[in-house]
């Protein structure tokens, strides 16, 4: 019991003294206005005429957030003005070391979703004609791919580096990597890796994280 409540008092100690760095207030336009307590960094939340959602503070950084992407990675953040507060105390966390920092977050007309910012960054997420989650990413010169092949197998490429997921002739599953990692998973011990992480996607990326990187 005092653990629990040396650390309750602890995350208490730490919101307010977040708290106090500075305030979230609303503008008469209804845009959200952070104000750090000494007066030095100020940040806002700003909704535009499309209903976009536009970060920008005194660092000149600016994010900007379209409403289609909102809509379906955040839905229902447009009309919670709480969530909103939440958001912007957020990036307030994220960018307030960081200075001419700009990057856009929507969904095109194709449906994908694309992140791209001012330091080479992109992120481009979609479906193929099946139905199938592709992900290309590029940073610092580097491009990774994240694509389910015709066999319905994943495969993941980073540079000259790649991984693959996918059933072998006798029917049984098999990662593969490029730095000569190889795990065979037999018909049974499938079963459990689906029932605890729900899909092979979600099952690779973590054989990724553990193994590729």
């Amino acid at each position: 019991m005092k653990k629990l409540i040396i650390v309750l008092a602890l995350v208490l100690s730490s919101s307010l003294l977040f708290a106090q760095r500075g305030t979230v207030d609303t503008d008469i336009f209804g845009n959200l206005q952070f104000k750090s307590i000494d007066g030095k960094y100020k940040a806002s939340l700003e909704k535009n005429i499309f209903d976009d959602l536009v970060f920008t503070d005194s660092r000149n950084n600016k994010l900007h957030y379209e409403k289609k992407y909102l809509d379906k990675m955040e839905p229902g953040l447009r009309g919670d003005k709480e969530a909103q507060a939440h958001m912007l105390r957020r990036l307030v966390r994220e960018n307030k070391r960081s200075s001419e920092y700009k990057a856009t977050f929507k969904i095109d007309i194709f449906d994908k979703t694309i992140i791209e910012d001012n330091k080479g960054y992109k992120l481009e997420e979609g479906k193929d004609i099946f139905g199938n989650t592709n992900i290309q990413e590029q940073s610092s010169g580097r491009k990774s791919v994240f694509k389910r092949n015709l066999r319905g197998g994943l495969e993941y490429t980073e540079g000259r580096n790649t991984a693959s997921l996918e059933k072998d002739i006798f029917d049984r599953w098999l990662y593969k990597d490029s730095f000569g990692n190889e795990i065979q998973f037999s018909k049974e011990t499938w079963k459990r890796v689906l029932q605890q992480y729900g899909s092979d996607e979600k099952f690779f990326w973590d054989l990724l994280d553990r193994w590729f990187y």
